[in-house]
C-alpha cells in the first residue's frame, strides 16, 4: 500500500511541476490548464441547464463530461439555435445524412492566459451528422456510442464536439469539418496521383486509429474511403478515421443486420459472420490498394451478388505495376480469405512507422526506401500514359447500405467453387 501512496504522491508532484496548480482551489492540474475537480464542479452546475430531450442520451454526455482528462476530452449537448447556415452535402449512407454548419459559439478549446480559463473559439465550421430515424435512439445504440467514446480523443479519430437535436426530432454528431472530404473526395481532387510518401504517412495515420479502437478491444466494422476524412496541409496529409462506434440503425435493437461499403467488406461478413478485429484489417487491406491505384475498388462494374460472391471465393482488385514489394507483401497479408493469416493493427502500426523513419527521416539508402523510390520515379514516368480514368457504374455504391446475400450464404454453404 505504501508503494502505491509514493507512486500517487509522485505522480501528483510532477503533474504539479508540468501543469502547475489551479489558481481557484490549489490542486494539482492533471493536464493543460485542467483541473478535474474544479472542471467537474462546473459541469455539475450546468446539468440543470440543458437537456437532449432523452435521458440515456443526457447521460452519455454527463458520464464524457464528469471522466474529463483535457479541454477537447469531452462531449456537449449544442442548442441547435448555436448552428446556422446549415447546408446539405451527401447522403451519409443507409442511416445518416450529412451537413456542414457555423457554430457560433465553438468549442471551448482557447486556453486565455490572462484569465487563466478555457474559452470559446468562437464561430467555427463543423459538419453535422444527422442520424436518421434517432427520434427513439434504443439504448443499445447509445451503450455502443459509451464504449466507443474513449477512442474519439485519439489524434488518428475524428474529432467529435457534441450532440444536437434537429427540428424534426433526429439527432446530430457535431464534429470538426475536414477541408477536403474523405479519401474518395480526396482522391477525386487530386485525380488520384498521391506521392508514395504521402501514401506511407496516410496509412500510418489510418492505422494508428484502428491499433486505437483494437487496444480498447472493439472494432470499427464499416472502414471504407467515405468514413477517413482528410486536411492536407502543405507539408502533410492529416487522416482521421470517423463513424467509430457508429453501426447500424439508431431506432432498432439488437440488429444483425450486414451493413456495409462492399468492396471494402471482409467476406467473412459477407458469408453472415459477425465483423472481427481481422475484418478491420481486411478493409485496411482494400484502402491500401485505393491508395495505390487512386481510384476507388471495383468502380467499373456493379456492386451486386455477382461480385460479392467472386470476392468470397478469392477476388482481389488487381495489384497496380510499380507497387513496391514490401507494400504488396503487406497488403495481400491484410486481404488474406483466411483471417488468422492477417496482420493486426499493431504491427501495421509499427511497420508502417518503420517505412516512414527510412522513407522520410534516415538519410542513408537502404533496401526499403529504394523501393519507394523506384516505384515513386516510375509512377511519374508513366504519368502520361496512365492518365486518370474512374468512371463510376450506376450500380457501384460507396456510401454504406444494407449487405445481404442469402442467396450467396447459401451458394457458400453448398459448393467448393474457387477463382
Amino acid at each position: 500500500m505504501t508503494f502505491n501512496l509514493e507512486n500517487e504522491h509522485e505522480s501528483k508532484r510532477v503533474s504539479s511541476l508540468i501543469f502547475g496548480k489551479c489558481a481557484e482551489c490549489g490542486e494539482e492540474r492533471i493536464s493543460v490548464g485542467w483541473c478535474k475537480d474544479c472542471e467537474i464542479n462546473s459541469f455539475k452546475v450546468h446539468f440543470i441547464y440543458w437537456t437532449s430531450g432523452n435521458l440515456n442520451i443526457d447521460n452519455y454526455i454527463k458520464r464524457t463530461q464528469l471522466n474529463a482528462c483535457g479541454s477537447v476530452d469531452y462531449l456537449e449537448y449544442i442548442k441547435f439555435d448555436q448552428l446556422v447556415l446549415i447546408k446539405y452535402m451527401n447522403k451519409g449512407g443507409a442511416f445518416s445524412t450529412i451537413y456542414s454548419a457555423i457554430w457560433i459559439e465553438g468549442p471551448r478549446w482557447i486556453w486565455d492566459e490572462a484569465a487563466d480559463e478555457w474559452t470559446r473559439n468562437g464561430p467555427i465550421k463543423v459538419a453535422l451528422k444527422r442520424i436518421n430515424n434517432s427520434q427513439n435512439m434504443s439504448e443499445e445504440y447509445i451503450n455502443q456510442l459509451c464504449r466507443y467514446h474513449h477512442c474519439l480523443q485519439n489524434g488518428n479519430v475524428a474529432d467529435c464536439f457534441g450532440i444536437t437535436k434537429d427540428p424534426t426530432s433526429n439527432y446530430m454528431f457535431v464534429m470538426r469539418y475536414y477541408e477536403n472530404g474523405d479519401l474518395h473526395t480526396y482522391l477525386d481532387e487530386v485525380k488520384g496521383m498521391l506521392c508514395w510518401r504521402d501514401i506511407v504517412e496516410i496509412l500510418w495515420s489510418i492505422s494508428g486509429g484502428i491499433e486505437c479502437i483494437h487496444k480498447n478491444e472493439l472494432i470499427h466494422g464499416n472502414l471504407h474511403g467515405g468514413n477517413l476524412l482528410v486536411e492536407s496541409e502543405q507539408d502533410s496529409i492529416d487522416v482521421r478515421v470517423a463513424d467509430v462506434g457508429l453501426h447500424g440503425p439508431a431506432d432498432k435493437k439488437n440488429s444483425n443486420e450486414i451493413n456495409g461499403v462492399l468492396p471494402y467488406t471482409d467476406p467473412e461478413i459477407l458469408k453472415g459472420n459477425p465483423p472481427t478485429k481481422s475484418s478491420d484489417i481486411y478493409s485496411f487491406g482494400i484502402i491500401m490498394w485505393t491508395l495505390s491505384a487512386g481510384i476507388r475498388p471495383w468502380c467499373n462494374r456493379p456492386h451486386d451478388i455477382q461480385l460479392a460472391t467472386e470476392i468470397c471465393f478469392g477476388l482481389r482488385p488487381e495489384i497496380i505495376d510499380g507497387t513496391p514489394e514490401v507494400y504488396i507483401q503487406i497488403m495481400t497479408q491484410c486481404w488474406n480469405s483466411d483471417p488468422s493469416k492477417r496482420p493486426v493493427a499493431s504491427q501495421l502500426y509499427e511497420l508502417i512507422g518503420s517505412w516512414i523513419s527510412a522513407i522520410c527521416d534516415d538519410p542513408q539508402q537502404t533496401e526499403l526506401s529504394e523501393q519507394f523510390d523506384l516505384a515513386e520515379e516510375k509512377k511519374f514516368s508513366d504519368l502520361e500514359k496512365n492518365k486518370y480514368r474512374q468512371e463510376i457504374h450506376s450500380q457501384a455504391f460507396y456510401t454504406s447500405r444494407p449487405l445481404y446475400f442469402p442467396e450467396l450464404i447459401h451458394n457458400i454453404n453448398t459448393t467448393n467453387r474457387k477463382f
